[in-house]
Formats: C-alpha cells, structure tokens, sequence
C-alpha cells in the first residue's frame, strides 16, 4: 500500500513520499529519521551505498527483487510488519516443521565450487576449494554426485589416513584389492583410472596435512594423465597450496597443477534470510539466527541449521523465540567444542 508521508533530508528540503511502496518508505525513514547509516544499510542489503542512497531519497527505480530484499532486511531487524487481512489476522505462512524442508539455497559460494568442479573435472585440472567449516561444501559435493552419478569418486579424509590406507580406501571405492604396497596400489588404481576415468574428489583434504599423501595424488594424476582431481576443504588448504606453496617445492608441484581455486566467502545476509523464510521464529530469534550463520566463529552455516534441526522438532512449526536459540545455539557449540 501506498502512504503519503514526508521526510526530512538533512539539507532540510522535505522529500513527499506519497505514492512510495511501503519498503521505500520504511528503509528512507530508518535512515532520514532513526539515523541509520546508509553504509552500512547498504552493507546489509548487499547493494553499493550510491544504490540505497538515491533510492531512499525516491531517485532509484523499483524492482519486485529489490523490494524482497528491503522487506526481509526490514523484518529481519524488528521493523517491517506483515499486512492484515480484514479479520485482523496476519496471512496464513505454511511454516515448515522439519530442518528436511529447508531449501538447498544457491549462494555465490555455492556457484563458485560448482565452477571450480566442473572445470577441474572437464579440463582434467586439480581444483581447489577452501572455507571455513560450516559453507555447505559436503552439501555441495552431495549435490554435484547425485547429477553427475557414476562420473566421480568421492573420498573422506580422515586426519589418521597414512598414504598407504588413502591408496587402500581409493582402490576399494575403484573396485579394486585393496592388498599390497603403496607402490603396488598406486599402480592398479592408474592401471584401472586409464581404463576408466573418473573424477576423483577428496572431501576434508586438509586433514591429509603431510605433503607425502598429496604427492601420492599428484603422482596417481600425473601417471593417469586424464583425470580431473578436487581437494575440498578448510582454510588451512588454501594456505598450504594458495598462500605458502611457493616454500615448499613438494607443495608447489601440486599447486601448479590447480588452475581453478576458490576461497569461499561465506553466505550473505539475502541468502540466509532465504533459508529461514518459512521458520516460524519471532523477530528477535530470526536476528539471533542469521547472526549465527553470518559469524564462523558461532559455527556458521552449519550450527545455523543444526540449531534449527532441534528447533523444529520441538516446535512443530510453533513459534522459536530468541530463548530457545540461545539455550541450543550454547548448547550445541558446547558439544562441538
């Protein structure tokens, strides 16, 4: 709905907002008279500051998109309140109960690994992929198999993996024995990898952490000559093949074999406003969740969801309040420490 209002700009010329949406009009009044920054309204709302400013003073044209985005960083600080209908009632939101019916967002981290793995496995490259824990990387990898299916072979590490039990785990998920020498293993798997190619992915790789196991990759790659290999994993991946490789030429030889890398940057505030469109969790709640998901340090994306997947089967699609994420946000980072 429309409302005419005016406001004052801080040359002190009124500004009518008549005929304004509801969002211009909210957003210009947090800024104009509430003293909101625009910097930072425009960090928040992940648009250039020279955007929100020509568009809270009615200079910026309107999009449905650009209106979304206002209203839910509207709702998502306490501010926007949903339109009733004539009984009073606030329209019908078909909450959903289960941490099964969150959607699978596709974030920019999201496009970006997906680059990264379909470049490494066409071009028969190393790819490299490296975020704080808590990105939805495994989700992704998860993803990426099921629509790509019999095309890759996807590999835990594990931080007590020694290179002969990595080769081991590699042959038996090619089919093979998994008996005999390091040496013996490497060359049945690039005997059968020649026959067969296949995309082969290594999920928490920065826990192999010893340059000799990913020599022995490097060494399967090279022997093979048309395979496309993905090292995922936390950050500390980056800094051994991104940052410091150049120190350590055992390192660099890998490096230079991974044209396409990413470091991921973590969702931003839209994407995580999408995840939780239909939580029925009251405003303060919803602010505590998307602070969650923003900060690492709180576990991220993934304590994010982990706290809703208890949340949601002790409510059933009932309200979540502020307390209630507090109590279990504490609670799972305590079992996770």
């Amino acid at each position: 709905m429309a409302v005419a209002h005016l406001v004052q700009r801080d040359e002190g010329e009124a500004i009518s907002m008549e005929g304004w949406s509801k969002e211009r009009t909210l957003l210009a009044k947090l800024v104009q008279e509430e003293g909101a920054k625009i910097t930072d309204v425009a960090r928040e709302l992940g648009k250039s500051r020279s955007t929100i400013s020509l568009y809270v003073n009615g200079k910026y044209p309107e999009s449905e998109e650009l209106r979304e985005t206002v209203r839910n960083y509207l709702r998502s600080i306490g501010t926007w309140e949903d339109e009733q209908d004539e009984a009073g009632q606030a329209p019908a939101v078909d909450y959903i109960t289960s941490a099964d019916e969150l959607p699978f967002i596709e974030t920019n981290d999201v496009k970006r690994m997906r680059y990264v793995l379909k470049k490494a496995a066409t071009k028969h490259k190393f790819g490299i992929v490296a975020g704080d824990p808590g990105l939805g990387k495994t989700e992704t990898l998860k993803k990426y198999l099921l629509t790509n299916p019999g095309s890759a072979i996807y590999i835990r590490c594990k931080s007590t993996h020694t290179v002969k039990s990595l080769l081991q785990e590699l042959a038996d998920a090619l089919g093979l024995p998994d008996t005999g020498s390091a040496n013996q293993l490497t060359r049945r798997i690039v005997k059968q990898l020649k026959r067969t190619p296949y995309f082969l992915i290594f999920d928490e790789a920065d826990l192999l952490k010893s340059a000799d196991k990913y020599e022995a990759l490097r060494d399967i790659y090279d022997e093979a000559g048309n395979i496309g290999v993905a090292l995922v994993g936390n950050l500390a991946l980056a800094e051994m093949f991104l940052d410091f490789a150049d120190m350590r030429p055992e390192l660099k030889r890998l490096a230079d074999r991974a044209p396409f890398h990413q470091r991921l940057q973590g969702p931003s505030r839209e994407e995580v406003e999408q995840l939780l469109e239909r939580v029925n969790l009251t405003s303060a709640a919803r602010k505590v969740m998307i602070q969650i998901a923003l900060n690492p340090r709180k576990g991220g994306l993934r304590n994010c969801v982990e706290i809703l997947d208890v949340l949601l089967d002790m409510t059933k699609g009932e309200p979540i309040t502020e307390e209630m994420v507090l109590h279990i946000g504490q609670i799972n980072l305590t079992a996770n420490a």
